[in-house]
């Protein structure tokens, strides 16, 4: 397959370039130069995009802008609307099979009113009782409230055809070290999340899975992950104690 992925010198498309190019052919973009990745400005540089996508199978948009990610509300998210906006169209355009959206865990972290990796007691009492994506969005801030804006949209281009996937993305993080314990998504489990999400074909036209590996203090349900994509984490972060 031809697999696009957005932002391809960011942490997760530096993991993901290296693996999917072992059985697929990956082109790589981003606006910061890194090995085989092209540099390229989604939001002035959409023709040569059209280009580039013709022939694409997937597209894998992690593309973010961080000087955007911030947590007020009046953080700006002026060019993060527009490169996935632009990705979305232009998939669409190009007849792209599938889309994958990097969504963040930070969708619903208002579900657990998160507050820091090292306090887990609330999520150990949320451990029987896990959030599903079945669960009301529920976002904290502005990076939140953006990724839920483009799962709808990609719920939106899924009735025009475009089958999309809403990856609620855990933390990879660069050395691949636990991170932040509840939600560390490793290495090797996030190849394998993406490579299922690939591969299967047997699920809506839009869709929405955590991706987090099998850590014990995990608040968010990832069964329907397994379920329907068949994926199985292999690696696991230790929970802290509770102060």
């Amino acid at each position: 397959m031809k697999i696009f992925i957005t932002g391809a010198s960011g942490t997760i498309g530096r993991v993901l370039m290296r693996c999917l190019s072992e059985k697929h052919t990956v082109v790589g973009i981003d606006k910061v130069s890194s090995g085989n990745v092209m540099v390229i400005d989604i939001v002035k540089e959409q023709e040569r995009l059209r280009e580039l996508l013709k022939g694409a199978d997937v597209v894998i948009h992690l593309a973010w802008d961080m000087k955007e990610a911030g947590t007020v509300l009046s953080a700006p998210v002026t060019e993060n609307k527009t490169m996935g906006e632009i990705m979305y169209a232009l998939s669409l355009e190009k007849k792209v099979k599938k889309f994958i959206l990097a969504s963040s865990v930070h969708a619903s972290l208002g579900h657990i009113g998160y507050r820091h990796p090292g306090l887990v007691a609330d999520h150990q009492i949320l451990h029987e009782k896990k959030i599903t994506t079945q669960n009301d969005n529920f976002p904290l801030g502005v990076y939140g409230s953006s990724k839920v804006y483009f799962e709808s949209l990609g719920k939106a281009y899924s009735e025009r055809g475009l089958q999309v996937v809403s990856a609620r993305f855990g933390n990879v993080t660069r050395d691949d070290s636990f991170g932040e314990y509840p939600f560390w998504l490793s290495h090797r489990d996030c190849c394998h999340f993406i490579d299922r999400c690939i591969e299967t074909n047997d699920i809506p036209k839009y869709s929405v899975f955590f991706a987090i590996s099998n850590n014990p203090c995990n608040p968010f349900d990832i069964s329907d992950a397994r379920s329907r994509l068949g994926y199985e984490p292999k690696d696991k972060s230790q929970c802290p104690e509770a102060k």
